[in-house]
């Protein structure tokens, strides 16, 4: 089984315990961690995670995911936060500008509840 690599981002107990948790996981490798988005940015560079863990999404605001979407556009970000009972997870293809293009695109979206 290949170990999935992640790098944590946030700087409160729930992230140290989210790194703590995950590194007991034989699926999974944390590989860094930084304590905001825009000390990750020039991190993730070098360390070329499968996925980034945004701990409390909530503390660190929409701009600062915008900038790690916008350097990273195929790296997913996985936000988790204590305040839901649930976990977003974003990303940012990019698409080609053929019209089947945009239809595969719509028509792989999850359905909504």
């Amino acid at each position: 089984m290949k170990k999935r690599r992640v790098f944590i981002v946030g700087d409160s107990l729930f992230a140290e315990t989210l790194t703590r948790m995950l590194a007991t996981k034989p699926s999974v490798q944390v590989i860094g961690s930084a304590p905001t988005p825009d000390a990750a940015v020039p991190v993730l560079g070098t360390c070329t995670p499968d996925a980034v863990i945004v701990a409390g999404e909530d503390e660190m605001g929409t701009p600062a995911l915008g900038r790690l979407l916008a350097e990273y556009p195929e790296l997913p970000l996985i936000c988790a936060d204590l305040s839901r009972d649930n976990l977003h997870v974003i990303t940012s293809h990019r698409i080609g500008t053929r019209t089947s293009d945009l239809v595969a695109a719509v028509e792989s979206l999850p359905k909504r509840r």
